[in-house]
């Protein structure tokens, strides 16, 4: 149901609200030759730092359909909060504000984006004691260590049935690629719900573990490799590029 909901969304509101927003430039080059460009090999995961600004450092966490986490420390303080955040892909700063966008290949797949003003009223990050210890041995199950807490984080979209590939701010507003597992669509949160400014694929791009690496030049990469369809994308200010195999 949220799912056909979900399209339903998308096929009756692109028109309408498209005409309001700003206007994109979406390209799509299907072949071998183009991943000379580009190899994921170049670019390092580092849970450890996926965001900085002068105040924070934000770390991630994820134990799949248990549960993940979002860490802000002070730098100031040292002090580390956190917030339950299944499962982390981009955090983006807009007017002060910090938006978490998270994504989970389980099952139908959800999406969430949380909204955080202010990192230091969520809970101190604290390991849960173990479930078990004998002697230097602690036994805690997978999801044990993720926080549970929400407290100073706003929900602003969660959707079952829909997959978040990317989320980048463009002339103050923050736009998500999304996929309802048929196309692959361009969208803004609007009322709660993902509503689509245009098609960026008619091919479902997804991985199960997504990342948004900001290049020097400040482009968002994001690959996708999954069953079907492998590649990745370029984005840059309103300008969206699909690199894709054949």
């Amino acid at each position: 149901m949220n799912r056909l909901l979900f399209m339903l969304t998308l096929a009756f509101t692109t028109n309408c609200f498209g005409q309001k927003q700003e206007k994109f430039n979406v390209s799509e080059i299907i072949s071998n030759d183009s991943f000379a460009v580009l190899n994921k090999n170049q670019f390092k995961v580092n849970s450890e730092n996926i965001f900085e600004d002068s105040t924070y450092v934000v770390s991630k966490t994820c134990s799949g359909e248990w549960g993940g986490t979002i860490k802000f420390k002070n730098k100031k303080t040292g002090v580390t909060v956190s917030a339950a955040s299944t499962c982390p892909v981009v955090v983006n700063k807009l007017d002060g504000k910090y938006f978490v966008t998270n994504t989970l290949a389980h099952l139908s797949g959800f999406s969430d984006i949380i909204e955080i003003r202010n990192p230091d009223d969520m809970s101190v990050f604290e390991l849960p004691k173990p479930r078990k210890k004998k002697g230097k041995i602690i036994m805690r199950y997978v999801g044990d260590d993720e926080a549970k807490s929400t407290k100073g984080t706003k929900s602003l979209v969660d959707s079952i049935g829909v997959l978040t590939l990317a989320t980048f701010p463009y002339r103050g507003q923050l736009f998500h690629v999304v996929t309802d597992f048929r196309k692959t669509y361009l969208t803004q949160v609007v009322d709660g719900k993902f509503v689509s400014i245009d098609t960026v694929s008619n091919e479902s791009l997804w991985t199960y573990d997504p990342e948004v690496f900001i290049t020097p030049d400040k482009h968002s990469i994001v690959f996708f490799d999954n069953e079907k369809v492998s590649g990745y994308l370029d984005i840059f200010e309103n300008t969206i590029k699909v690199r894709r195999r054949k």
